[in-house]
This record gives structure tokens, C-alpha cells and sequence, in this order.
């Protein structure tokens, strides 16, 4: 399913001409290809297309995300997912992403001795599908990305949904935020008593991102610029979304 929505958008975005050479990469080959790196974390250079270089498939890839195939793929997707399903609850957390290679959106991790990173936030639903995602430097603080991650949802949930979070977004103003976006507060108090009930819906988000780190290219961040690990992290969640949809709707 996700798959024939980024096909059909690569082809009214990338039309085939008569005229011309022929490609030599089809939009089948150049999926699975692309998949195959976000899924083993393999380099590119061990990457062996089956008529052309491994630099053509990294190409096309950077074609789509600059054209934002792979964001408007997972949007049409996930406005499917919406029509069909309602959310009993909204989970947001954050998670840090170690860098290698990247360049901009990097931040002193202060979990990880002070290392540069990026900082992964997310909305979820009750089944873990993602709503919103949001990358910030490692140093931004939970507190002040819960305005932005709700503002970033891409279908708005029902009113009145509730919102869990940890301890680290419980503040006055977050408060607020939760009631001028339409959802029913649920962010647990710093005196709290951790249990595992108190814990037992906002679990979900820990999960997602548990799901996407089987896609070992997500773990570390190899690319340059975080447009292209977003890219790859909507492909994961497109996958996602849909084993969701085929599971219950």
C-alpha cells in the first residue's frame, strides 16, 4: 500500500519520457534497493543494483526526498489510516540518536557524556502509529517540544483525546498547550510514584521506537543532513503504518 503511493507519486513527479535515453532503474528496483539500506544499515558502496551503480540507486533517493515523496507518501497513508480507525489515546516522547556523520540539527547529548546527537520526538497513537515526528538537537529540552511536536500532527486527532507523557513535560504551560490543541491532559506530575500502572499506556511510544530501531540504519545517524534521515524514517513508518492498517481495518 505505501508502496503504490510513492510509485504513483515518483510517477507524476518524475514522468517517463519517449524521447531520451531509456533509465535503466526502474521505480521497483530502486525501492528495494533504498529498503535494503534502511533495513540492514549496510554502506552504500556494498550496495550491488542489478543494472546500474550503487550511485545511481543514492541518487534517486535524493531526488525523492528533495521532491518530499516520501513525506507525502506517508501523510496520504496516514489520513487513510485516520478515516478508518479512531485513537483511544495520544502517547508523546522523545529518544536520542547517537551521530556520526551529521552535520546540522546536532546538540550536546547530556546522556551520553556530552556527545553530539539528535533528539527524535514523537506522537503516537494507541497502536504506536506515529502522528508527528520531530527532530531537534540532543540539548533541546522535552519541555519545550511538546508545542512543536503537537503543532506537526498531520491529521488532528478527535477532541478530548487523552495525552500521556512522562514527568519530563509536567509544567504549567505544557498544560495549557495539551488544552489550546484539543486534548485532555494526561501528563504525569514529578511527585508521581512510577509503577507499571501508571506506565501501562505511554508504553506504546517506547515501543515505536523500538519498532523503527530494527531498521539498523535509523540507530546511528550516517547521513549528512537530517532531510534525508527523516526520509528514512517515514519509509520505516510507512511499513509500519500499513502492517497496522492490514491488521485492523
Amino acid at each position: 500500500m505505501f508502496k503504490n503511493i510513492l510509485r504513483i507519486q515518483v510517477e507524476e513527479a518524475f514522468p517517463v519520457h519517449v524521447k531520451g535515453r531509456p533509465r535503466l532503474l526502474g521505480f521497483d528496483d530502486a525501492y528495494e534497493d533504498i529498503l535494503q539500506v534502511v533495513r540492514t544499515g549496510m554502506q552504500w558502496r556494498h550496495l550491488h543494483p542489478k543494472r546500474v551503480s550503487y550511485i545511481t540507486v543514492f541518487k534517486t533517493m535524493h531526488m525523492w526526498i528533495d521532491a518530499g515523496l516520501f513525506r507525502n507518501a506517508y501523510e496520504r497513508l496516514l489520513r487513510l489510516y485516520r478515516r478508518r480507525r479512531r485513537p483511544r489515546y495520544c502517547c508523546v516522547d522523545s529518544s536520542f540518536v547517537k551521530n556520526i556523520y551529521g552535520v546540522d540539527c546536532v546538540g550536546r547529548n547530556p546522556t551520553d557524556r556530552g556527545r553530539l546527537a539528535t533528539k527524535l520526538s514523537a506522537a503516537v497513537d494507541d497502536l504506536g502509529v506515529p502522528y508527528s515526528l520531530l527532530c531537534t538537537p540532543a540539548n533541546q529540552s522535552d519541555m519545550r517540544l511538546l508545542e512543536p511536536t503537537l503543532a506537526g500532527v498531520i491529521t488532528a486527532m478527535p477532541a478530548g483525546t487523552p495525552l500521556y507523557t512522562d514527568k519530563g513535560y509536567d509544567s504549567a504551560a505544557n498544560r495549557r498547550i495539551c488544552l489550546a490543541h484539543g486534548y485532555h491532559d494526561r501528563i504525569f506530575r514529578r511527585r508521581t510514584t512510577n509503577s507499571r500502572r501508571t506506565h501501562a499506556k505511554r508504553g506504546v511510544v517506547e515501543r515505536f521506537f523500538s519498532w523503527i530501531d530494527k531498521y539498523r540504519r535509523l540507530i546511528l545517524r550516517y547521513e549528512r543532513y537530517v532531510t534525508t534521515y527523516m526520509a528514512m524514517t517515514q519509509l520505516a513508518c510507512g511499513i509500519l503504518l500499513e502492517a497496522r492498517i492490514n491488521a485492523v481495518c
